[in-house]
């Protein structure tokens, strides 16, 4: 046991000697490389001090910038901050162009680090240079050119220093542009704008190939009172092309602008610097009004979907024309193509700009633009048009709107079906519709399988229904509007019905002026009153004052209402005055129907106050047939005519009855006199005519018409709400039935039966 104990001691003694020794070893290994390293960077120290001094390194970028850029360029000091970097204080290039003395760019501090062993061969290899906080100044003259330099050398080049006469190789890596400011101003037009927080990073420049880079600032614009600013960050690849600006390219550069709260995201394609060409892709998230605020469009609120826009262009004649030779944005289901060009020569500039879209769903617009919800649209449509801008106010040339299928509430007017088109010219000022099929209702009123066409032009109003079905009845329909803006307007219109109905028409009419009339500025009607003459006094009172100056015609292939029934009814009316209590009321109206039958009139004469005294004649003789004069027979029931016609003027509201008549094989009649419609009262003599069916009963002189034939003149006059009746002398009954009909309404109602015969329709 003992000699295994000593034998274990001298082993432990031998291991720790051999550590002591191995550790003293590694000390002066260490101790050795740590001197030769010392030296090793004192040489360097030394080698740098006595081939790399400032006033070299400032001759030699100073010689380069200025060989590069054309410029004088100055730099008040240079210090060594490091071993292998280099800054420059007070640098500045100055400009000789736009305005001679001034800074093109300067910059407080500009470092440049290099590489130290490349020196031994004498070059100077630049891995960075990094302008901080520079400002850069471009400015545009009135001539258009402008003061940015050309550059002129590229990749390594040879450069002596002035004082030691020693040649350099001279390459650059990288150039860096930290917090920078770019100011451009433009003498031509007064307008200045600005980059702030510029900054660029240029990695491995070359100009015969694809150098990366990336970028990022903020744009600064006034519009109008407001200040607009815009980020953007991008990154890409970048040509210079041997400094042959017309081989420049950027590819594939990819920038984030901040508009909304989410970026535009953005790729861009350019190409040719002096012809630039571009290709922009861009990706725009959802917006809405309350984000572009400076443009003062709270009146407006809207949303926007998220797009796409892709455009292609090129800018043309050194810079002053920017052609876009495809824009296509994507949005939902709309997709709008255009293309057009922007030109700077002028002042102010001027533009001219195509555009186009897809047919999309009218439906769920609404969500981007409010107002149209209470439109309550549904189908589809598609739109077209021209922007241009010219003596410094951009003007909407052209939009075109088109329908189908349309589905929509437009102020009381219910729109179904509508297939048809919307135009507009010069700012909304030169307007056209057209309607190839549709449905519109307003109120009980129903017009259907529509063919229409308006135009709004110079102030002038027109409007054609060249076919269209009123409440179940053909219609055909022309309306102009003579200087619409203007208190003297002049309407003229021409309607014609395959039925006539008036009660029916005045129905349609009065759902018109209930849908029209809350839309209108205009004193309120007094209100609806019932019992006798109600019908006058509302009518009288609701006359619209829009139709001051009205005329036109009337035509119908039949003519149906309660009192009588015809064929080819014509009518024509030309009026002025035409406003709400008739007291101005002036102009004449002309109508005729032929082959006609009166129905009922002993039954409606009895019923109606206003045809108690137009048939006061059949009443009177009816009573007579009673008391057994003589027998009437059917004359009291339905009796017909071939002719019956009547002609007034108007003047201050007094109707004056020019010529009245009708002629039948049982009934003749004549009226002359007046009535005032807006005093209500009238003075009126009627001559009748009949042909007795019963010679039982003898006549009394005064009941025949001198060919002894039976007949009736009386005068009725005084209040419409109690008329007097006074018998006149029937003797000249026969003569001034013949002359009314000989002396006719001087008219032939050319107008109306050329309309009935034309293919009228509203002009682009």
């Amino acid at each position: 046991m003992a000699e295994k104990f000593k034998k274990k001691r001298c082993w432990g003694l031998r291991s720790w000697r051999l550590c002591k020794r191995s550790t003293a070893f590694l000390l002066r290994v260490v101790l050795l490389i740590l001197m030769f390293l010392l030296l090793l960077f004192v040489g360097a120290w030394i080698f740098l001090v006595k081939t790399f001094n400032a006033q070299r390194i400032s001759e030699v970028i100073a010689e380069e910038l200025q060989k590069r850029l054309d410029r004088p360029v100055a730099v008040s000091s240079i210090d060594l901050t490091f071993l292998n970097t280099v800054e420059l204080k007070g640098f500045q290039v100055l400009d000789t162009v736009g305005a001679p003395g001034s800074a093109l760019v300067s910059a407080d501090k500009v470092t440049l680090r290099f590489r130290l062993l490349p020196l031994l061969e004498h070059q100077l290899i630049i891995d960075e240079v990094v302008f901080k906080s520079p400002r850069f100044s471009i400015i545009r003259l009135a001539d258009g050119s402008n003061n940015i330099p050309r550059l002129k050398h590229v990749g390594n080049t040879v450069s002596t220093g002035r004082t030691s006469g020693e040649k350099l190789t001279v390459s650059v890596e990288d150039w860096t542009v930290k917090n920078g400011v770019l100011s451009y101003q433009d003498q031509t037009s007064g307008t200045t704008h600005a980059v702030y927080g510029f900054n660029l990073q240029l990695e491995q420049l070359r100009f015969d190939e694809l150098s990366r880079f990336s970028l990022d600032m903020v744009l600064r614009n006034q519009w109008k009172n407001g200040i607009a600013d815009m980020e953007i960050e991008g990154t890409g690849h970048v040509n210079f092309a041997d400094f042959n600006w017309e081989e420049f390219e950027i590819r594939d550069l990819r920038t984030k602008v901040f508009l909304f709260q989410s970026p535009v995201q953005l790729t861009i394609d350019l190409d040719n610097l002096k012809t630039p060409h571009f290709n922009i892709r861009a990706q725009v998230p959802a917006f809405t009004d309350k984000q572009l605020s400076v443009f003062h469009l709270e009146k407006t609120p809207f949303s926007a979907p998220p797009s796409s826009v892709v455009a292609t262009g090129v800018l043309d004649q050194n810079y002053q024309v920017l052609k876009i030779n495809q824009l296509v944005v994507s949005a939902d289901d709309v997709k709008l193509e255009g293309k057009g060009q922007l030109n700077f020569e002028s002042a102010p500039y001027t533009a001219d700009f195509k555009f186009s879209t897809n047919v999309f769903n009218l439906a769920g617009k609404e969500k981007y633009y409010a107002v149209l919800g209470k439109y309550k649209l549904k189908g589809k449509g598609s739109a077209e048009g021209a922007i241009s801008r010219q003596k410094g106010n951009y003007q909407l040339d052209l939009l075109t709107l088109r329908a189908q299928e349309m589905k929509g509430s437009f102020y009381g007017f219910e729109a179904e079906s509508v297939t048809g088109e919307f135009q507009a010219k010069k700012n909304f000022t030169d307007l056209y519709a057209s309607t190839s099929n549709g449905k519109v209702t307003v109120q009980h009123t129903v017009f259907d399988k529509l063919s229409s066409s308006a135009s709004w032009r110079n102030g002038n109003l027109y409007a054609y229904i060249a076919g269209a079905e009123l409440n179940g009845v053909p219609v055909k329909l022309n309306t102009s509007v003579q200087n619409l803006k203007s208190s003297r307007r002049k309407i003229r219109s021409n309607l014609h019905f395959s039925n006539f109905d008036p009660m029916k028409f005045i129905a349609t009419v009065q759902d018109f002026v209930d849908v029209i009339e809350p839309l209108t500025p205009s004193h309120a009607p007094k209100p609806v009153v019932e019992g006798d003459l109600a019908w006058l006094r509302n009518f009288r009172d609701r006359l619209p004052d829009f139709m001051s100056n009205f005329s036109g015609t009337i035509t119908a292939d039949t003519f149906s209402s309660q009192v009588l029934s015809a064929q080819n009814f014509r009518g024509e009316f030309e009026l002025s005055g035409l406003k709400a209590g008739m007291k101005q009321l002036s102009g004449s109206i002309k109508a005729q129907l032929e082959n006609g039958v009166i129905h009922q009139m002993e039954k409606l004469a009895e019923e109606q106050q206003a045809l108690n005294v137009t048939f006061q004649p059949f009443i009177i003789m009816h009573r007579m047939e009673r008391a057994g004069s003589f027998k009437v027979g059917k004359v009291l029931k339905d009796v017909s005519f071939t002719e019956m016609s009547a002609g007034t003027a108007f003047e201050n509201g007094r109707m004056q009855i020019t010529n009245a008549y009708t002629v039948g094989p049982s009934i003749s009649a004549a009226v002359s006199g007046w009535v005032d419609w807006v005093n209500e009262n009238f003075d009126m003599i009627i001559w009748t005519m009949f042909s007795n069916t019963s010679r039982s009963g003898a006549l009394a002189e005064n009941l025949t018409d001198e060919s002894g034939n039976p007949a009736l003149a009386f005068r009725v006059s005084s209040s419409m709400l109690k008329p007097k009746v006074d018998m006149q002398r029937a003797k000249k009954t026969g003569a001034t039935i013949r002359a009314a009909q000989a002396m006719g309404l001087q008219t032939d109602f050319k107008t109306g039966k050329d309309f009935v015969q034309g293919d009228f329709h509203a002009k682009k």
